[in-house]
């Protein structure tokens, strides 16, 4: 008997304990944090001429329950950075570093509206009742988003509603342009993104290719619309088959149009689609 009461000591401890856990991180506060660190593209290439502005949506995930009042949110626009390295051309080890700033950062005002404008800040919250925040970012149509892919770095900053969540879900980067860009289901060459699976690379080359030969906006819509129609492997087919044609087109290959590839530079990479 003696036995059993020591186990049913030990048990209520560990139950004791867990609760008392429980509870202190409850008295943490609310925290805040990205709920997607991959880089998010836009482009206004696909709206009418007369459309300035438009919006994408970065999620915010909170910690430590919900309120009945909405919550503010804080963010600031940071820089990002390359870390050049230089080499020893015997050993191959790294000898030096050179950090460089990324090139076309965002402008506020030119590229985006500033996030310390009266309009935004007022969108800028977590609803009451929800954990879950959709943070409005204001991109402007800027005659240099069709030369360039401009960046905005976003970092969440702590305030009075929140605490900032882990350190490694702080930021998010948005690529933007009147260009062709990525979009959602290929934002990454790794598989991870689901169009990566089906057509392989990306690249701006393979894009405008698939633009021209099906007539239609390549984009998040139409990739939603093919996986609803399990049509897939027939668009990768066609595709594959119809690259292969215009590359073996003798006036295409005269022109210097064949074979396409993934830029403009006529020394970069061959696009293909898998098998």
């Amino acid at each position: 008997m003696k036995k059993y009461s020591v186990i049913i000591v030990i048990l209520l401890a560990i139950a004791t304990g867990c609760k008392k856990a429980d509870y202190q991180m409850y008295n943490e506060g609310a925290r805040i944090q990205v709920a997607d660190t991959t880089t998010l593209g836009y482009t206004f290439i696909y709206k009418d001429f007369a459309v300035t502005r438009d919006t994408v949506y970065v999620q915010m995930n909170t910690i430590g329950g919900i309120t009945d009042y909405d919550r503010a949110i804080t963010i600031e626009q940071i820089p990002e950075y390359d870390i050049i390295y230089t080499r020893d051309p015997a050993t191959n080890k790294v000898i030096d570093s050179t950090i460089k700033e990324k090139p076309f950062k965002a402008v506020a005002g030119t590229h985006y509206i500033p996030f310390t404008d009266a309009a935004v800040q007022s969108m800028m919250v977590v609803k009451k009742d929800s954990a879950v925040g959709k943070l409005p970012i204001i991109l402007l149509r800027d005659t240099s988003l069709r030369s360039n892919s401009y960046r905005l770095r976003i970092k969440l900053v702590a305030n009075d509603a929140f605490g900032l969540g882990e350190v490694k879900t702080l930021e998010r980067t948005i690529v933007f342009s009147d260009q062709l860009e990525r979009f959602e289901s290929w934002k990454t060459d790794q598989t991870s993104s689901p169009a990566f699976q089906a057509f392989g690379k990306y690249s701006t080359g393979k894009h405008q290719f698939m633009i021209d030969v099906l007539k239609v906006k390549i984009d998040e819509e139409w990739y939603k619309a093919i996986v609803a129609a399990a049509a897939i492997s027939h668009y990768k087919n066609l595709l594959r088959d119809e690259l292969a044609a215009f590359n073996a087109n003798p006036a295409n290959i005269a022109s210097g149009k064949s074979p396409v590839r993934e830029t403009s530079d006529p020394t970069s990479p061959i696009i293909t689609f898998p098998n």
